[in-house]
This record gives structure tokens, sequence and C-alpha cells, in this order.
């Protein structure tokens, strides 16, 4: 299965979910940790992490798959990089290992086109819409008390747009600063602080 969409919307998260709901123990793939500066051995560690998918039932998760599966048409490096998408691509082929295989990515237009074909499934996963911000904001602080006085519709349109992880995060400040501030209710006026602050910060990050 291949999920992808813009950073946050939920793809490892989804990921997760899948081997909750199936019972089955999730194996998470360090990219940093598994590419070697040295020759062919990143080919290795990628085949040794199949090979304990095999011996037991799991769901492999390929997170930010394009580390490692850029194309092979616009990659300058014709070396290791090559090999480990050419490695990528016959253990995907041969994979018939008891459990799933998720991979994720932000960049789905920078695969190697022969990836697409190694998966059963592909799914875009877009950001959350209007019920599923509200029901995002009002999951996230259940566990504290909100104003009667928010205009939740009013909450929904500042994300409009917005990753499902900026919404959590928006909702765990607001949360945070009614704690803070002695009050412990959440108003709306502490919601549009906390969404305001985010918004101001990733435009921050982007001309950075």
């Amino acid at each position: 299965i291949l999920l992808y969409g813009p950073p946050g919307c939920g793809k490892s998260l989804g990921a997760k979910r899948l081997a909750w709901n199936t019972g089955l123990p999730l194996l998470k793939v360090r990219f940093d940790a598994l590419i070697s500066s040295y020759f062919g051995e990143s080919a290795a560690n990628l085949r040794s992490i199949f090979k304990a998918a095999k011996e037991r039932p799991c769901v492999l998760l390929l997170d930010e798959c394009d580390f490692i599966a850029r194309s092979r048409t616009n990659s300058r490096d014709i070396g290791e990089a090559s090999r480990i998408v050419n490695s990528l691509l016959q253990l995907m082929e041969e994979y018939d290992a008891p459990g799933l295989l998720v991979a994720t990515t932000n960049i789905e237009d920078a695969l190697d086109s022969a990836l697409f074909r190694r998966f059963d499934d592909v799914f875009q996963i877009h950001p959350p819409g209007p019920n599923e911000i509200e029901k995002l904001l009002q999951t996230t602080l259940s566990a504290v008390k909100c104003s009667d006085k928010i205009v939740w519709t009013d909450i929904v349109k500042r994300l409009h747009g917005e990753s499902a992880a900026m919404t959590v995060k928006a909702a765990q400040d607001a949360a945070k600063a009614s704690v803070l501030s002695g009050e412990k209710v959440v108003t709306d006026k502490l919601l549009i602080t906390a969404i305001s602050e985010l918004k101001r910060a990733d435009t921050h990050d982007t001309r950075d």
C-alpha cells in the first residue's frame, strides 16, 4: 500500500492504525540508519529488513520512502543511489511475506515510476475537511473543559486547508495555555491565538 499526500495529513498515523487494527507489530524503517557510505552496504541493510519482515508477520512501514526511491531518470547519482532503488524494486517484486508493506511519501512525483507498479493499492491522503477538523479538535480537547461560547464553525474556518497535525497541535497548545493561565478552560480566544502563532511560525519557516 502506498499512501501519499502533504506533510501532517496522517499517512504515518494511518500505517500505525493498520497495525493496530490487524494486531500486527509495526516495523518502521529508519532510512537515516539504513544508508551507509560503504559500497553496497545500504542495499544489504535493506535486504536484512525485508528478511526480518518475512520471518515475523508485521506491518513493514517505509516512511518517507522517497528518501531512497527517487526517480533514477532524474537523479544525477548513478552510483549507490541507483543501486539501492534497484534493490528496493527487486525486494518489493519478490515480497511475499505474511503481513502488510506500507510506504508513505510527501512528494510522489519524485518517486521512481517503476515503484508504483509494485503496490496493490495507492491512496492519496487529503488534508482534513471541515467535519474532520472539528472532530480532531474536539477529540484532542476531550480531556479538558471547553467554554460553551466557542463557535466551532469559526475555529474550523481558520484551520481550513491546514494539516491534521497542525489542527491537533493548535488544540494542544490552547489546552496548555488554559492550564498555564490558571483558568483551566479552553476558550475561542486561546484557540485563535494558538492557530495564529502556528501559522506565523509556519510562514517564518517557509521564508527561511
